[in-house]
C-alpha cells in the first residue's frame, strides 16, 4: 500500500515509490513526445496545400458551357486572375499574328498581368486585342505581344480536359520549338476544364516589333 500523494511509475510494483530521478526522466520523456508531436504537426501543415479550390493559387474546375465560343471575346476570370480564351479560325488565320508564334484551334488560360512591370492589362474590344494601360504592352487574343516594351508573350496556366469520369481528355503541352505551352483541344465528351492557377507557363521570348525574336 502506497502513501498518499505517492506517484509510482507505469508498470511499477505497488508500494514502490517512484524516485526523483525517475520522476524527471518520465518528465522529459514526456516533454520529448509533445515537442515531437508538435514538430510533426507542423511539418504536415507546411506539406498540405495552401491554396484551396476556387481561389487563386489553386485549381479552377469549369463546365464546358462556361467557355466563350470560338473567336469570341475573351472570358474574364477575376477569382483567377485569368482570361479564358476560344482559339478559332479566325483567330489562327489573324493577320496581326506573328509568324513566329503559329497558333492552333483550342482554349488557353491567359494570366492576367502584363510581362512587362507586373500591370493589369485589359481587353479592349474596338481594338479586339489586350492592352496595358501602364504602359502601352499590347497582345493579341492568343497572348502574343505584337507592341510596346514587354518583350515576351503572355503567360498561361496549365489546363486539364475532363470527361464525366474525371478522366484527362487533354491538357496543356509545350510546344515543339517553344517554352510556351500550347492550345488544348476540346474533344466533344468533355464536361469540365481543370485550370491549375499554381502552374504557371511563361510566355516565349518576343521583343522585335511585331513579332518575332
Amino acid at each position: 500500500m502506497t502513501d498518499a500523494g505517492v506517484q509510482t511509475a507505469p508498470g511499477a510494483e505497488a508500494g514502490v515509490p517512484l524516485s526523483r530521478r525517475e520522476f524527471l526522466n518520465y518528465l522529459w520523456g514526456a516533454s520529448m513526445a509533445v515537442f515531437l508531436a508538435g514538430a510533426g504537426g507542423v511539418t504536415l501543415w507546411f506539406a498540405l496545400p495552401r491554396f484551396r479550390e476556387g481561389e487563386f493559387g489553386g485549381v479552377f474546375t469549369l463546365p464546358i458551357a462556361n467557355l466563350p465560343p470560338p473567336d469570341s471575346p475573351p472570358a474574364d476570370f477575376p477569382e483567377g486572375r485569368f482570361w479564358l480564351v476560344n482559339i478559332g479560325d479566325i483567330t489562327v488565320q489573324d493577320e496581326r499574328q506573328p509568324a513566329d508564334y503559329p497558333l492552333e484551334p483550342g482554349v488557353k488560360a491567359i494570366y492576367k498581368v502584363c510581362v512587362h512591370l507586373g500591370c493589369l492589362y485589359k481587353w479592349v474590344p474596338t481594338n479586339d486585342r489586350f492592352e496595358c494601360p501602364c504602359h502601352g504592352s499590347k497582345y493579341l487574343k492568343s497572348g502574343s505581344r505584337i507592341d510596346g516594351p514587354a518583350r515576351r508573350n503572355l503567360d498561361m496556366f496549365f489546363i486539364e480536359v475532363l470527361d464525366a469520369a474525371g478522366n484527362v481528355l487533354s491538357r496543356t503541352e509545350p510546344r515543339l520549338g517553344s517554352q510556351e505551352g500550347s492550345s488544348v483541344v476540346i474533344p466533344p465528351e468533355a464536361v469540365s476544364l481543370r485550370i491549375d492557377t499554381g502552374r504557371r507557363v511563361s510566355g516565349a521570348s518576343n521583343s522585335k516589333p511585331g513579332g518575332g525574336i
